[in-house]
């Protein structure tokens, strides 16, 4: 029970405090993976704690220092100093479990209905296309549209959707272009952004998962700039940033919804980031960024089981000696 008082206290902590904290990794200076990965670490751990916190409750802890302050607990109860502590279990049990398969439930089905329905969509565009062309192995379908549109679809068949207007551009234009969706597929970001967007479903009262799509979604982009930027430069991939977004403001109809965020402030904000992120060249600790978002969503983690051992254990042998 003290494990899944921690676990618990963790999942409070990260998940109320998780975006403060969070927002010292999301900067100009810095690679956008290492925020998109401090992102997702924190909420795999929330979510790996809310499935933990019921089985560390029916599990037998050992012979250690959690067995000890366990052992203390069951005999203060066998006393009947703490009578309450049985019905307290189960209850807080039966509470985790359910909120745990509510939220695996509501997960599995909303990644569910997207894997359909990006199937189908990927059918649909197959007809539609009037050219099948490859870009850094992955499959391009050229469309006819009124509006410039280029966006990347994952999962079984990863696949880029290119219209016409993206032909046109010059070719270290399109190729820039083409880059920052094979970017997206290569760093699985469809998969990251349909997560977050289905533990925010599951979870909307808990600010991390709330505020998780819009981050990510956004992470994602300078994330992908940044690396076609290593493939062709910061200047081209601006310019292709510009060209685009004045071909979506020409058009009558508005911007494309999927792909390449638009609008002109967030053409600015991808500017400004392809302009102050580093590149490949002047990045001396760029294999530090996994381990180190990790760490940054870890550390609370540990910090509130630690707590909740010692504070536990602490109040235990006050009871005790009191009994």
């Amino acid at each position: 029970m003290i494990v899944a008082l921690g676990l618990l206290v963790a999942m409070l902590v990260v998940g109320f405090g998780a975006p403060r904290y969070l927002s010292v990794t999301v900067a100009p200076g810095l690679h956008p993976r290492l925020a998109l990965a401090a992102w997702t670490s924190s909420m795999t751990l929330v979510l790996a704690a809310l499935i933990a916190a019921p089985v560390s409750m029916l599990t037998r802890p050992g012979r250690t220092t959690f067995g000890a302050a366990h052992m203390c607990l069951q005999r203060l109860r066998e006393d009947g100093t703490l009578p309450w502590l049985p019905a307290a279990q189960v209850a807080a049990t039966a509470a985790l479990g359910g909120l745990a398969l509510f939220v695996l439930v509501s997960v599995t089905r909303r990644l569910r209905a997207r894997r359909a329905s990006v199937h189908r969509l990927l059918l649909e565009l197959d007809l539609l296309a009037h050219a099948r062309t490859a870009h850094r192995g992955f499959a391009v379908l050229w469309v006819d549209a009124d509006e410039p549109v280029c966006y990347s679809v994952g999962g079984a068949r990863p696949t880029i959707i290119a219209s016409g207007h993206i032909d046109r551009l010059p070719a270290a234009e399109r190729a820039a272009v083409l880059d920052h969706e094979a970017a997206h597929l290569l760093g699985r970001h469809h998969a990251l952004v349909a997560l977050a967007e289905a533990a925010a479903a599951a979870l909307p009262f808990i600010p991390l998962f709330a505020r998780a799509p819009d981050a990510v979604r956004t992470l994602v982009e300078f994330s992908a700039d940044n690396r076609a930027a290593q493939s062709n430069g910061a200047d081209t991939v601006g310019a292709a940033l510009l060209t685009v977004h004045d071909f979506a403001a020409g058009t009558p109809h508005s911007p494309p919804v999927a792909g390449l965020a638009l609008s002109r402030d967030a053409v600015t904000a991808r500017l400004c980031w392809l302009g102050a992120c580093p590149g490949r060249e002047h990045r001396r600790w760029a294999a530090a960024d996994y381990p180190l978002a990790v760490t940054v969503a870890a550390v609370p983690v540990v910090l509130s089981v630690a707590s909740a051992l010692c504070a536990a254990t602490i109040v235990c042998l006050r009871l005790s000696a009191r009994a």
